[in-house]
């Protein structure tokens, strides 16, 4: 197993945009009834591409908008705007996760389990 710090070192060396790249982590969605806004925020929990999670919003903000509304008791009419937040995406983090997993399965493969 290569030690953590080669691993590392690899590994950011591969990429020039380490600890650069964002994902959109979340949509807000505006929507209104006859009297007031309310937003609705839709959590990005599986990490979808930025494209794929746009896509899937706008397909399906219609409908998220009159479950919200359903569920607070009042009527939807419209959306009035969708936003979407972005974070940096943790490549440390990720990394970490990745080592860690590659040693867990060589001591595995290494005891039999």
């Amino acid at each position: 197993m290569v030690s953590y710090g080669i691993a590392k070192a690899r590994a950011m060396a591969n990429r020039i945009d380490w600890n650069e790249r964002t994902e959109i982590t979340k949509a807000i969605i505006t929507w209104v009834d006859a009297e007031y806004e309310y937003e609705l925020e839709i959590e990005n929990e599986d990490h979808m591409d930025d494209d794929d999670f746009t896509a899937w919003i706008e397909e399906n903000a219609e409908a998220f908008a009159k479950e919200d509304a359903q569920e607070n008791g009042t009527a939807f009419e419209e959306i009035d705007r969708i936003r979407y937040k972005e974070d940096y995406i943790d490549d440390d983090a990720l990394f970490d996760e990745e080592y860690e997993n590659a040693c867990e399965f060589e001591w595995e493969c290494m005891t039999g389990r």
